[in-house]
């Protein structure tokens, strides 16, 4: 991380206290209350780097404020290590481990290399290296609050696995997230690599070691289902994996089952493995508190039979990603059937060859209710997708993203977003990633006695929509 990158801050209470103009005046604020003034000024950024440079600057102002800053504990609980692992973040990392005693700890550790060549024994940070990380912060682990680690290769995060899995408890333990940035393992027929270290491992003591875990996010990382300790989660997200690592759909249906407050549920690319032979003949994860659902699919027909295991009668906000678009351009999957189903479950009728009788009595997918929608990458004919919008009568806000790179009709329904005829409460409107020539066929639908003077197109495009009562943001596709 470079100076000038960590310099980019916006004000916080560490630099209102250093403008004050008489001296006296912050000296004589009491040691408690400063105290309390940097734990804010430390713990008011998202970006685990800012932290650790709030800390570290509050600390090199003046020999008070270092003895202060030195016996304020939470100061210190944001522990950030990243690629290459000179020994002088190791050393700050025992410093600090030092220093905030026995506060929850926030784990922040980004192993990725931009300049990585993609092959897997090539990377610079391997099993070993993770293995010093890891006989550094083991120590601790009854301290984890949240435990965040991204790389580009699967040995360090074996090696993670490998370690926790002698972990007998993790008492303070509430969110992880475990990343192996490589999306394309979530391709159809796209195995495991390498496929010798594909067999799961049971992390945290068979599970038996979380007592507070609410957040796990896993992208790319498979761990052994039958025993991943995965109950009482409040937010989970599944994201590109290879489909021959995911749980079995009896094992993914006891982890669903087992989380019965769900509220955010995220599955991008391949859930459980599927066999229609065993499907369940009505729906059966039914999650009465889930609001927030993001489904991208791979495959159309298996995207269908999963979604036809759920009732989501809760569901405020509804994202929809065709991922096959990103990994196979050439050949991305037409959504058309999928939007028909979930605009057919949202009267409670099902077409899911599966279900040889009625699965409920209302919607599963209570498109009515939806205040948020957004549609990535997705294709589809103009019918259904009308059909579907048809039924968002209370949406408040659209987003539309990957419009150069699909074949979404949205020109047809800009004129019926217009006249409130498609999601009349609709009020938010956000065009993601389009390119030029989309922005400008869209205007090219737009009344132009209903518009501003312009030649400008994106400029067309905004004022109709705002004459219609509806915010519009368009970002555009900057390599267009």
């Amino acid at each position: 991380m470079s100076y000038d990158r960590l310099c980019i801050l916006p004000p916080s209470p560490v630099r209102y206290l250093r403008g004050t103009t008489s001296t006296s005046a912050v000296n004589a604020i009491p040691d408690e209350l400063l105290s309390a003034i940097f734990h804010v000024a430390t713990h008011d950024f998202h970006d685990c780097y800012d932290a650790m440079f709030q800390a570290t600057t509050i600390s090199h102002v003046c020999q008070h404020w270092r003895n202060v800053s030195l016996s304020t504990a939470s100061l210190w609980t944001v522990i950030v290590l990243t690629f290459p692992t000179h020994r002088n973040q190791l050393f700050r990392t025992i410093d600090w481990l030092a220093r905030s005693r026995s506060r929850p700890l926030h784990l922040y550790m980004d192993f990725r290399d931009p300049a990585w060549n993609w092959e897997e024994a090539s990377h610079c940070f391997g099993w070993k290296n993770m293995e010093n990380v890891m006989r550094l912060i083991l120590p601790h682990v009854h301290r984890w609050q949240k435990v965040e680690l991204l790389t580009d290769t699967w040995a360090p995060i074996f090696t993670f696995l490998s370690y926790t899995s002698r972990i007998k408890s993790a008492p303070m333990l509430q969110e992880v997230i475990l990343s192996r940035c490589n999306a394309f393992f979530a391709a159809k027929g796209e195995l495991f690599r390498p496929s010798a270290m594909k067999q799961p491992v049971s992390w945290f003591g068979g599970g038996s070691a979380f007592h507070s875990l609410r957040r796990v996010s896993l992208a790319g990382v498979h761990v052994n289902w039958a025993n991943s300790g995965l109950s009482g989660l409040l937010e989970l997200e599944l994201k590109y994996h290879a489909s021959e690592v995911m749980p079995t759909l009896h094992e993914f249906c006891g982890i669903i089952s087992a989380c019965p407050e769900l509220e955010r549920l995220s599955i991008l690319g391949w859930g459980p493995q599927i066999d229609v032979d065993v499907m369940p003949k009505q729906r059966s994860l039914h999650l009465p508190h889930l609001r927030h659902f993001a489904f991208g699919f791979i495959d159309v027909d298996y995207a269908i039979d999963l979604l036809s295991l759920f009732h989501l009668t809760a569901l405020e906000t509804l994202s929809l990603e065709d991922i096959s678009s990103s990994l196979d351009p050439l050949h991305p999957c037409d959504a058309s059937r999928l939007l028909e189903y979930l605009t057919a479950a949202q009267h409670g009728s099902c077409i899911t060859s599966s279900h040889t009788f009625p699965c409920t009595t209302c919607g599963p997918y209570p498109l009515s209710l939806l205040s948020s929608l957004e549609l990535h990458g997705l294709t589809s004919c103009e019918p259904s997708l009308r059909c579907f919008l048809q039924e968002t009568t209370t949406l408040d806000r659209l987003v539309l993203s990957g419009l150069d790179k699909a074949t979404l009709p949205v020109q047809e329904i800009a004129l019926d977003l217009i006249a409130a005829a498609l999601c009349p409460s609709l009020r938010d409107l956000k065009f993601k990633d389009a390119d030029a020539s989309t922005i400008a066929a869209l205007s090219a639908c737009l009344p132009v006695a209903d518009v501003a003077d312009s030649d400008d197109a994106t400029y067309q495009l905004i004022q109709a929509l705002r004459i219609a009562g509806i915010e519009v943001i368009i970002s555009e596709n900057v390599s267009s």
